[in-house]
């Protein structure tokens, strides 16, 4: 889970690790010369982010992707949007909107969260959710 919202810097209160000292004075820096003195927070429950580049979860779960949005002549970012939508009944988490409601398809379905933002274990059920969409294509997709 995460919340953002932007703030006057004053409306926060920090206490940074002695090694975030000095990254935190140049954001409150670069938040008075160029922002007015606003600044975005943002807070999460801890995770263990999803791995990338080569044979990474996230490069096999788009190569699913890839081969099924080639096989059925979707749009890749069509069936990536289906596979997250369907992951939401295994766990997936949604994504939801500044006022707390879940945002929703042009279908009116819960839309699952950026990739970017999902754990090992989320990225997993992109994964499995991709070989379940495969099979009721009939298709049988290449693990690479």
């Amino acid at each position: 889970m995460k919340a953002t919202w932007t703030c006057p810097k004053e409306h926060i209160a920090v206490i940074p690790p002695k090694g975030q000292k000095d990254a935190l004075k140049q954001i409150y820096h670069l938040s008075d010369t160029k922002h007015q003195g606003f600044v975005t927070v943002t807070i999460e429950t801890v995770r263990k982010p999803r791995t990338t580049g080569e044979g990474s979860q996230s490069h096999h779960f788009n190569g699913h992707v890839q081969q099924i949005a080639q096989e059925t002549g979707m749009p890749f970012e069509a069936v990536k949007m289906e596979i997250k939508h369907r992951a939401i009944k295994r766990g997936y988490p949604i994504l939801y909107k500044p006022d707390g409601t879940a945002q929703l398809d042009l279908w009116g379905r819960a839309m699952g969260i950026s990739e970017a933002d999902c754990s090992t274990a989320e990225c997993a059920y992109l994964i499995e959710e991709a070989h379940e969409l495969a099979t009721e294509l009939g298709m049988i997709l290449k693990e690479e």
